[in-house]
């Protein structure tokens, strides 16, 4: 764009001389008709640029395909509950215990007291433990096959009259 300006200010330069207008002028004339011209130019590259490629291409048939796209995602399939239960049940058990029997012999003694003890039983219940249960989840993969259809497009074609059709493998085409 450069270029065009300059070429604009030489141009409003020499028709201001001839003129007679100012500096000024000439600049701002320059400016002016230099921006014109390069919106000129431009606009005739473009236009002719793409009839260019358009005459040098070859007709081409775009074939498509369906892919699948497969995600996982993580879905609740149930739900274990793991409680305590407490169960009764009615349990005997043997416990030896010693008492004092008093024994007295016959004979003109005099008269004896004696204390007799005997062992008595005191029941007291209590938490032990007796067996832990560990609970976790383990992680199991395995293979799952899926089957689903999938368009494709292939290319056809007829052929009338008499013509000569080479077909070429897709890696031949391809440049």
């Amino acid at each position: 764009m450069g270029k065009y300006i300059i070429l604009g200010v030489i141009t409003g330069g020499i028709v201001a001389w001839i003129t007679g207008l100012t500096i000024v002028t000439v600049l701002v004339l320059g400016t002016i008709i230099g921006g014109i011209n390069y919106m000129i130019n431009s606009k005739r590259n473009t236009e002719k640029a793409p009839k260019k490629a358009d005459e040098n291409k070859e007709p081409t048939l775009q074939l498509r395909e369906e892919q699948l796209d497969i995600k996982k995602e993580r879905v609740q399939t149930g739900e274990v509950k793991v409680r305590k239960e407490v169960v009764e049940e009615q349990k005997t058990f043997t416990v030896p215990i010693r008492r004092e029997e008093m024994v007295i012999e016959a004979g003109d003694e005099e008269e004896f007291r004696i204390p007799l003890k005997e062992e008595e039983i005191k029941i007291s219940k209590h938490p032990v433990q007796v067996n832990e249960v560990s609970i976790t989840t383990r992680q199991i993969q395995e293979m799952k096959q899926i089957k689903e259809k999938l368009k494709k497009e292939t290319a056809d074609f007829e052929v009338a009259g008499e013509v000569d059709v080479i077909k070429k493998a897709p890696s031949e085409t391809k440049d």
